[in-house]
C-alpha cells in the first residue's frame, strides 16, 4: 500500500534534546503517513537512536511535540505508556532477557493473565500466543519454552522481533533488525513488513544497509549532527546521492588495495592453524595469515567460523590441532593466555562479550592490557589519559575520557571495542563483524583502521556476512560451511560476485 496524503499518522514537531554540552536532537519536524516505510537515515551520531528512544519512552524530550493519529502525546511518558499509544521498538541491541523463556520474553510486561483470581500468568495461552508470533516470521522452529540464553545470536534477533509484533502496534520502530539474521530470514522479515504495510502499520526503519533501505522503504528522512536535512523519496534517488546527503560529502567510489596486497606469497607466514577439530562441528580445518595481510572469511550462518575463531582465542574449550604464531607453537588455554601470546579477538557481540558499557571510554581501551599504565599495582592517571588521547584522536572517537561507553552511538562504541584490541600490543586480531551497526562513513575509518594494523608487520582476520565488506577490506577470501572451509580466492579472484557464488553454492 503506497502512501497517502491523509493526515500523518505520526507527526515530529521541533523536538529538541540536549545533553550536557551537545544538542543530540535539534528542532527535527517530520511525518510518517499511515502505512508507510520511512528510512531514518545519518552517520552514527545523527541523532537517530535518540529521536526514536524519545518516540518509545526511553527518553523524555526537552522541546517539541509528537502527534498519534492527530492526537499530542505527553511530553513524558514510559516505554510501557508508549506501547498504549500504539509504538512498538527493536532496538539495535538486543533487549532480551537471557534467563526467562522465549515466551515470557516475547510477552514481557505484556503477559496474558487467568480469568479467575489469583490472577496470575496464563501460560498456556502466553506460549500458545508466542508460537503465532513466531509463526509470522516463519521462525516455529524456535521452542518458545527456552530459555533465551541458549539461542544463537540470530534466534534472540528473531525474538526480538517477535516482542515487538506481539504489540498491537500502529507504529513499528526497527533499529538495525536484520544485522544478525540470514538472507533468508531477512526475506522473511521484508514479507513482514509488507503485509503490516498492508495493515496501515507505520514503520520507521533504521538500516546501514544500503540494499535493504531501497528494498523496502518509501522514503528516507536525513539527520546531520541532530538536525532534519531533507526527506527523499527513495525511488527517485540513488544510493550515492543518500549517502552524500547524510555525509555531507561528494560520494567518493572505492577502490580495491591491489597493490599492496597482491604480492602476497613473498610474505612471511605469521600465523598458522594445522587441522584444528572441536571433534563435533569444525572439520580439521587448516589456513595462515601472511604478515601485512588482511584474510577474510566469508559464510553463511551456520557456517562455523564465529565457532572456529572463538576457538582459535580459548573462548571455547576442545580445540584440537596446532596454532603457530610467528613460527612457534602455542598453546592457548583462555582469551587471557591468548592475548599474552599476542592473539586477539573483536566480538561480534560488543554489547555482551566486547565492552563493559558501564565504564568509561578510557578504562575500556585499557581493559585488553593494564601494565603500561601502571606500576606495583597502582595505576597512572596520566598515561591512561594519554592512551584514550592517542585512540580519541586518531580513530575519530567521540567523547570524553569518563563518558561512560552505554552512551555512545553504535559506531563510536564499535571503534572504543577496537581500540582495546590495538592497545594490546597483538600480533593477529581477528575482527568478527567489525562494522555491525555501523554508518558508512565510520566503516571507511574501521576498514582503514585494519588495513593499518596489518600492514605494519601484523595481521588480521576479518569475519564478515557482508561480501561488500570482504572486497573492500581483505587481500584473500577463505569461504566456510558447516564447519570446513570449501574455497579460497587471491587477490585478483576476489569480487563480489566470486564471493556470493560461493557462499550460496557451499554454504548450505
Amino acid at each position: 500500500m503506497g502512501a497517502n496524503e491523509q493526515t500523518p499518522l505520526l507527526e515530529f514537531k521541533n523536538i529538541l534534546k540536549q545533553y550536557p554540552g551537545v544538542k543530540a536532537v535539534d528542532n527535527v519536524s517530520f511525518s510518517v503517513n499511515k502505512g508507510e516505510v520511512v528510512a531514518l537515515m545519518g552517520i552514527n551520531g545523527a541523532g537517530k537512536s535518540t529521536l526514536v528512544k524519545i518516540l518509545s519512552g526511553a527518553e523524555t524530550r526537552d522541546g517539541g511535540d509528537i502527534f498519534i493519529d492527530g492526537k499530542p502525546l505527553p511530553s513524558k511518558y514510559t516505554p510501557n505508556e508508549a506501547k498504549k499509544y500504539g509504538v512498538g521498538i527493536i532496538y539495535q541491541e538486543l533487549s532480551v532477557l537471557s534467563e526467562l523463556t522465549v515466551g515470557e520474553n516475547i510477552y514481557l510486561t505484556n503477559e496474558p493473565l487467568l480469568t479467575k483470581f489469583p490472577r496470575f500468568i496464563d501460560y498456556k495461552k502466553l506460549y500458545k500466543d508466542s508460537n503465532k508470533q513466531l509463526a509470522k516470521l516463519e521462525a516455529k522452529y524456535i521452542d518458545v519454552k527456552e530459555k533465551v540464553g541458549r539461542l544463537a545470536l540470530p534466534e534472540k534477533q528473531m525474538v526480538e522481533i517477535a516482542k515487538a509484533l506481539a504489540v498491537d502496534c500502529k507504529i513499528l520502530i526497527m533499529d538495525e533488525p536484520t544485522t544478525s539474521l540470514t538472507s533468508e530470514e531477512t526475506s522473511r522479515l521484508f514479507d513482514v513488513i509488507n503485509s503490516l504495510k498492508q495493515h496501515g502499520v507505520s514503520i520507521i526503519y533504521i538500516s546501514h544497509r544500503m540494499d535493504e533501505i531501497f528494498e523496502v522503504c518509501d522514503k528516507a528522512v536525513v539527520m546531520r549532527d541532530g538536525k532534519f536535512i531533507e526527506q527523499l523519496n527513495i525511488n527517485e534517488i540513488t544510493k550515492n546521492q543518500l549517502v552524500e546527503s547524510m555525509t555531507g560529502k561528494v560520494f567518493q567510489k572505492k577502490t580495491r588495495d591491489i597493490d599492496v596486497s597482491v604480492k602476497i606469497d613473498n610474505r612471511m607466514k605469521l600465523f598458522e592453524a594445522k587441522k584444528i577439530t572441536d571433534s563435533q562441528f569444525i572439520k580439521d580445518v587448516s589456513f595462515h595469515v601472511y604478515e601485512n595481510e588482511v584474510l577474510g572469511i566469508g559464510g553463511l550462518i551456520g557456517s562455523k567460523r564465529t565457532e572456529l575463531a572463538r576457538m582459535i582465542f580459548g573462548a571455547d574449550q576442545g580445540i584440537q590441532g596446532e596454532i603457530f604464531l610467528e613460527g612457534k607453537n602455542i598453546q592457548v588455554r583462555n582469551p587471557a593466555h591468548a592475548i599474552e601470546q599476542g592473539i586477539g579477538y573483536l566480538s561480534e557481540n560488543r554489547k555482551e562479550d566486547g565492552l563493559n558499557l558501564g565504564r568509561s571510554i578510557q578504562e575500556n581501551i585499557i581493559l585488553t592490557d593494564m601494565k603500561p599504565v601502571s606500576k606495583t599495582m597502582v595505576m597512572n592517571k596520566k598515561k591512561i589519559t594519554d592512551v584514550f588521547s592517542k585512540y580519541a584522536s586518531n580513530m575519530g572517537i567521540k567523547g570524553n575520557a569518563d563518558t561512560l561507553v552505554g552512551n555512545l552511538s553504535g559506531g563510536n562504541q564499535q571503534k572504543v571495542a577496537i581500540a582495546k584490541w590495538l592497545h594490546a600490543g597483538c600480533k593477529l586480531i581477528i575482527f568478527d563483524e567489525p562494522t555491525r551497526g555501523v554508518d558508512v562513513a565510520a566503516k571507511v575509518e574501521i576498514y582503514k583502521m585494519i588495513k593499518e594494523f596489518a600492514r605494519n608487520g601484523n595481521g588480521a582476520i576479518v569475519i564478515s556476512s557482508e561480501v561488500e565488506e570482504l572486497v573492500d577490506v581483505c587481500d584473500r577470501v577463505l569461504i566456510m560451511s558447516k564447519g570446513e572451509i570449501t574455497n579460497e580466492l587471491q587477490t585478483n579472484e576476489i569480487s563480489h560476485d566470486n564471493i556470493l557464488s560461493r557462499i550460496t553454492s557451499k554454504g548450505r
